[in-house]
Order: C-alpha cells, then structure tokens, then sequence
C-alpha cells in the first residue's frame, strides 16, 4: 500500500507489553507499521514506564510527555484520566504536521474538540465504555478514598462520552462497545476490530494434558480473589493438579495455596514458560468478575491451549463463546472432569483457526483501522 502517515497517541507507554492495554497498542501499532504506515508515537511517562528503543523498529518518531497528577485535576470538569494528558507540547506536535490522528484510548481524546484540530482527520480507539468501566471499579472498591476518586470519575465519563462525536470515526474492540456507539452516535462511522495481541497463529496441540492453568496478574484483585474463591468452593475437592501462574503474586494468594498438594503457583514465568504452560494444559480457566472490555487471558488461551474453560463476563463481547466452555457455576467441577478425559482433535484446532482468523487476526483488522483513516 501507499504510505499512510499517522499520529498514534498511547496513554502511557506501551512497552513492555506486559498487560492488556499495553498488549493491545503495542501489538496494533507493529501490525499498522507491517502494513506500511509511518508512524509519529505520542507516549505518556507515568509509574515506571520509561522511554523505549523498541519504539524505533516501528516509528517515525517517537514524542514523549510527562504525565503531570496534582490534586487539583481531581476537582477539573473534565475526568481525570483525560485531564491529565492534556499535554500543551503533545498538542503542538500535532499541529507541526497534518497527519491524521488515531487517539488510542478515551483518555488520549483531551484535545478532540479543539478548534485547531477542527479539520484533522482524526478516530478513536475505544478500549472500554469507559464510564461503565469506573461504575464498576466503584462498586467493587474497598477503601473510601478508591471509591470517591472512582465515583467522580465515572460520572464525568458518562458526561463526556459525547464529545467523542467529535471523531471521523470509533474504532471498537468488543462487540458490546461497537453495538453501544453504534446506537449512541447513528450518523458516525463505528467499527469493530478485535483486540490486537501477540499471538500470529494458532498453537494448540492435539492430544491430553495433565493439570488445569490459571494464568493472569497475580498481584490484582479481580484476578486472584476469583480463583481462590473457586478453589474454596466449587473446585474445594478437586483432585486433578492445578497450576496458577503469572505476575507478582499477592500474598494472600501465596498463602492461600500453601499445603494444598495438588496447586503449585508459578511466580513471574518468563513469556516462553508462560507459553510452555497454556500449550501443554489441558484446561485453561479463562475466567473473569467483570464484564468490561474484551479479555486478553481468553483470547491467549484459545490460541494456545486445549480446552478453555470461561464464563460470561470473560467472553462478553468477544463473540468467542462458540469455542469455550461455559459452565453453570454447580456444573463447574463435573465438566472439569469430564473434560480431564477428553481428547482433543485437530477437528478442534481448525475451528479454532477458523474463528480466530475472522475476529482476530491482527493484519486483518490493522487494515480495517487504516480504512477508516484514509
């Protein structure tokens, strides 16, 4: 293809991408530059992300801004996710060129509605429905301070969810997002284009495995109170071996699975033993408590492993049930069970591939995004 110019604006730096929202800007800015587009990277410096060469492989150039937090950005109109981005030097190093301008994220879009961007070309990469994503956080937080800051933001997200109007175009990574905006804004073009990840082929093996896999952050919440609530109830008498596996491991979870002979948690695997683990399961436990966004544990599941067992809010939106397990909750034991004892078949693999290769193969939908800026 002809070469397309583009501004992409990250809302922090995405990489190394070692978590779903990283995964998914890294993964479709190296597929939009295999493409042929010439790519001007806008990051945000925050935590400990840091400036990064991997950049250079894929990117034009490559701008990065401090991400600047004070107290009184809690007490600005607009959500403090935006607020905080609104660099003045990112703004004028969109205007040192006329490339379009892809805003990855509804936290990169402060500038959206500025005048001086009025006729840019610009879409929206929608990770999440934002406001519904705080609502969430809101009612699931603990400390008062968590659920103030998440109350107010949720608010002013669903106040400033029509500004997005000001977009050529959305660019969803669910179908659920893509069907909310397509009612929400009927005269605006919105597409879905599945959630990039790493993942190029198909590697599930055929055959048995021997053991069922957990794998995710570890240090988060949502992610290891669910499995220790599964393995204190519905799986409390399982037999088969479990492996739990991934980063940072909380110590309650640590605890939880000392003296319990049949779990072994695997802390910080590298990717390959990470890899190593999904392929070789026989059951991967693709679960999830919330339904937001589209899950990058489930999707790195069904391309590796045997059997994905999941549940409603890890599959909501993916239009991925028709390859996974979904068991009722009192069901969940006996299907492991039986699933323990099955084979699985390179009939299995093809519709892996077949499915997989509609929704999420990331050249395919990196092509999408392209005609939606050209």
């Amino acid at each position: 293809m002809q070469s397309q110019y583009l501004n992409i604006i990250c809302f922090d730096v995405p990489f190394p991408a070692d978590y779903g929202g990283a995964i998914e800007e890294f993964y479709k800015l190296k597929s939009l530059h295999q493409l042929g587009v010439k790519i001007y990277l806008h990051c945000f410096i925050y935590g400990d992300r840091k400036q990064q060469k991997e950049f250079e492989k894929y990117c034009e150039k490559v701008y990065y801004y401090e991400r600047k937090r004070s107290i009184k950005d809690m007490f600005s109109n607009l959500p403090f996710i935006v607020k905080t981005r609104m660099n003045e030097e990112l703004l004028e190093n969109l205007l040192s060129n006329d490339f379009p301008i892809l805003f990855d994220a509804t936290h990169t879009t402060g500038f959206i509605d500025h005048p001086k961007l009025k006729d840019r070309k610009k879409v929206v990469r929608l990770h999440n429905i934002e406001w519904i994503y705080y609502n969430i956080l809101f009612h699931s937080a603990y400390k008062p301070k968590e659920k103030l800051f998440f109350f107010f933001e949720y608010k002013k997200l669903k106040k400033y969810d029509k500004l997005l109007a000001n977009a050529d175009a959305l660019s969803c990574l669910s179908q659920t997002d893509f069907e909310y905006y397509s009612e929400k804004f009927p005269d605006k073009k919105v597409s879905f284009e599945g959630v990039f990840h790493e993942n190029e082929n198909v590697k599930c093996k055929v055959g048995k495995g021997n053991y069922i896999l957990y794998h995710g952050n570890l240090s988060l919440l949502d992610n290891y109170q669910i499995i220790i609530d599964l393995l204190s109830n519905e799986l409390k008498d399982c037999k088969h071996p479990i492996i739990l596996a991934g980063k940072n491991p909380d110590k309650v979870l640590i605890n939880f699975v000392q003296n319990k002979t049949n779990i072994k948690l695997v802390s910080n695997p590298t990717n390959e033993a990470l890899d190593d683990l999904i392929i070789n399961a026989q059951i991967c436990l693709a679960i999830a408590r919330n339904p937001s966004g589209v899950k990058l544990k489930l999707i790195n599941s069904l391309f590796k492993t045997r059997f994905a067992i999941s549940n409603s809010y890890a599959v909501n939106g993916s239009n991925l049930d028709g390859l996974c397990v979904i068991p009722e909750e009192t069901e969940l034991a006996k299907t492991i069970d039986d699933l323990m004892q099955k084979t699985f078949t390179q009939d299995d693999i093809e519709l892996r591939e077949s499915v997989l290769s509609d929704k999420y193969d990331n050249l395919k939908n990196a092509h999408e995004i392209i005609s939606l800026i050209i």
